[in-house]
Formats: C-alpha cells, structure tokens, sequence
C-alpha cells in the first residue's frame, strides 16, 4: 500500500451517514492512498478500476459470503438454515454448479427475449407517464415511478397474472434486503414471511405453466433442456424469485439514481431530452456514474496480489463497483463528470465481470433507457421539488425518496 490509514483518514464506512449520501470523496481518497483498503470492521476493499477487475475475472475465487454459520450473525442464521433446505440461487454458486445453471437460463434469457420485451417495456412507461401526468402536485420518483416499471416488466414477461402484481411486488421489496451482509430482526421476519408467500405462489405458477404453457420467460424456464439436463423444480423456484428480487431493486436504483444524477446536471438532462442520438450511451453513463450496485465480494481462494497486496487464501474481498467506475486512471480526466455521450461507458463495472456478469444486464439498460429518456422528454420542466432521502443499503445504493415536479406535458 501506498500509505498506511490513520484514524483521521477517510474510511469505508458504510454506515457513516455522510458516505450514504456521497462515497465518492472517500473512494477517492482510497484510490489514491490505500487501494486495497481494511476497514475498522476487518474488511478488505479493492477500489481501482484494474484491481477490482483482477479480482471479478480470477477463476479461483468464491461467491460463498459466509463459510460457517459462526460467521453470522445470530438472528440471521434462519436465513441460512431456511435457504440449505432449497436450491440456492445463482447467485451463492461457483462453478461448476454456476456453469451448469447459467447455461441452461441462458438459452432462454436471451437478446432475443430482451428485445421483444421492448415494445411492451415502452407501453407499461408511457401508461404510467399518462397517469402521472394528471397530477398537479409533487411525485415520489420512486415509489410513484421508478418501484413500479421493472416490477411490472418482469411480471408480465414470466407470463404471470397482472392482477397478482401488487402482493407479490410486496414480497418481493421484503426479499431484495437478503440481498445485503446485515439485516435487523425485523427484516429477517419480513424476508422469511414474504419468502414464504413468494415460494407458495410461485410453485402454482410453475405448476401451471406446466400444465398450460405459453409464450413468455417462466414457460422457456420450465422447459428448457441442455444435453438432456433441466432445471429441478427446487432449481427453478430459485431462478424464478431471483428474478424478482435482485432483477427489480437494481433497475428502481438505475432509474432513481439517473434521474436524480441528470436533474442535478441541467447540460446533460437538456441532451437527453433533445438528442435520441444518446439512447444508445445513456445507461450505460447513469450505470457508471453513480452504481446501483456499489460492492460485490469474492472469497480468494488461493494466495494472490491484489494493489501490490499479498493477500492470503480464505480471505473476503470486498470490490468497490462504484469507485472503479469514477477511477481515473481508467477513466480519464472526467471520470467524475457526467456525460451521456461518453463512447465507452459500456466498459462500467456495475453489473459485475466474469462468470457472475448480471444475466439481467440487457434487459436492466433496456428499462432505465426507456424510462428515463421518456420521462424528460414527456415532461420539459421537470425538477427536483425537495431534497432526496436514501435507502442506507450497504451494496444497493438508491434514494429512498426523490421528490420531483412534472410540470407541464409535452
């Protein structure tokens, strides 16, 4: 390391209040002065561009987050005993299990199924905008916009009921919090009762699927076949509530996150809303400027040097997406800037790298493209009506509220 952290130095602190606001200063201290950092909770975070993606793209890493359950915390141990009595998702497998489950939901996940999703994406937006634009007085961005576009895009591409959408997207808010290393005692209760009711509906759902398939993803997911191998029916409950959980709670942050970012950048929203020639790059620069998903670790699981740092087997690294995507020495002089024309924006970390790149990558751009760019174009003089509360997630950073004025309606 470059310098040795003193307490009066800049920390990973994700429970400092000020860090949930902007962690931006901090990475950048980071970056320049301890780039494979050990915080006070024993933590080591990666957080320049080329080490984080060193350690995304090394094969003999793990995913496993805790290896014992001394490792975690007492009142969340139900969860790990209630998910080794079920599949586990793709997101807690290495390879080979990870291999084989990701390329069987490959062959159904697909561009293809992204990009006939598109037309209907563009009709739940502008419905949406419609009803909003009957209201004279300030919206929650949030909860009135953004918590409502990826649920409903994901519900009616697995072909589910839309008359299910409202129960099942509150099973579903309570689920996204297992997504995070620490909950309180009543998250663990809420994830467990909303895992309970998600499990049961989603098992009718298969089981009708079965028996009555039709066009849409759960059906591809039922029936899909690789060499002979399918998804069991464990394997794919898993599949299909992730795909409710870390599916949604990352888009309502790419599209809450953007907003926020262009409304506070009067230049680049003006180029949005006037420009269709950024749709393409859009995204991509919200993604990067300021990441839905801010972390994401590996276990090492053979010795190696990460920063310049020897770092033993066993140990936890935790990478700072966020930070590596501001990196300078990747970026360039403007990494800290805004720009929706930036040419390779793509090259974002937000959604990972490696093996474990978002299955959801294409349909996630192709949401927080339509709903941002025909929220400004809709509403000329759109503006931030207050200042925005967050969600104090460790690893899904959003606004918990963003209030905004429409205006009036193009």
């Amino acid at each position: 390391m470059s310098d040795v952290t003193t307490a009066a130095d800049p920390s990973w602190n994700p429970f400092d209040p000020d860090f949930m606001v902007d962690p931006y200063p901090t990475y950048a201290h980071l970056r320049d002065h301890d780039p494979l950092h050990r915080n006070a909770l024993g933590i080591l975070i990666a957080s320049r561009y080329d080490d984080v993606h060193q350690v995304l793209r090394d094969p003999h890493t793990s995913v496993r987050r805790f290896e014992s359950n001394a490792e975690l915390p007492e009142h969340m141990q139900v969860l790990r005993n209630r998910g080794e009595e079920r599949a586990p998702s793709i997101l807690g497998l290495d390879p080979p299990d990870h291999t084989r489950l990701r390329k069987l939901v490959q062959r159904t996940f697909t561009p293809r199924s992204v990009a006939r999703m598109r037309d209907r994406t563009t009709a739940i937006v502008d419905d949406l905008l419609d009803e909003l634009a009957g209201h004279d007085d300030a919206i929650d961005l949030i909860a009135d916009y953004a918590f409502v576009i990826p649920f409903a895009v994901i519900h009616d591409m697995l072909g589910l009921p839309s008359a299910d959408v409202e129960r099942v997207r509150s099973w579903s808010h309570a689920l996204t919090q297992t997504l995070e290393p620490y909950l309180s005692p009543e998250q663990v209760d809420a994830a467990v009762d909303g895992g309970d009711h998600m499990d049961a509906y989603l098992r009718e759902a298969i089981e009708w699927k079965r028996r009555e398939p039709a066009d849409d993803l759960l059906t591809d997911l039922v029936q899909v076949e690789e060499e002979g191998d399918r998804m069991s029916e464990e394997e794919l409950l898993s599949m299909t509530s992730l795909l409710f959980v870390a599916g949604h709670e990352t888009t309502v942050n790419l599209i809450g996150n953007g907003a926020h970012a262009l409304l506070r950048h009067p230049d680049q929203l003006d180029l949005v809303r006037t420009d269709e020639s950024v749709d393409e790059s859009v995204a991509d620069e919200l993604l990067r400027y300021d990441s839905p998903v801010q972390t994401s670790g590996r276990r090492m699981m053979h010795d190696v040097e990460v920063a310049g740092v020897e770092v033993p087997a066993g140990e936890m690294v935790l990478t700072a997406l966020g930070s590596a995507n501001r990196d300078r020495r990747f970026w360039g002089a403007t990494a800290d800037e805004l720009d929706v024309t930036r040419a390779d924006a793509n090259r974002h970390v937000s959604f990972g790298s490696g093996v474990h790149h978002c299955l959801g990558a294409a349909l996630a751009r192709m949401e927080g493209e339509i709903a941002v760019t025909r929220l400004v174009r809709r509403f000329p003089d759109l503006a931030l009506a207050g200042d925005p509360t967050y969600n104090s997630r460790i690893i899904l950073r959003g606004r918990e509220v963003l209030p905004i004025s429409l205006g009036r309606a193009a």
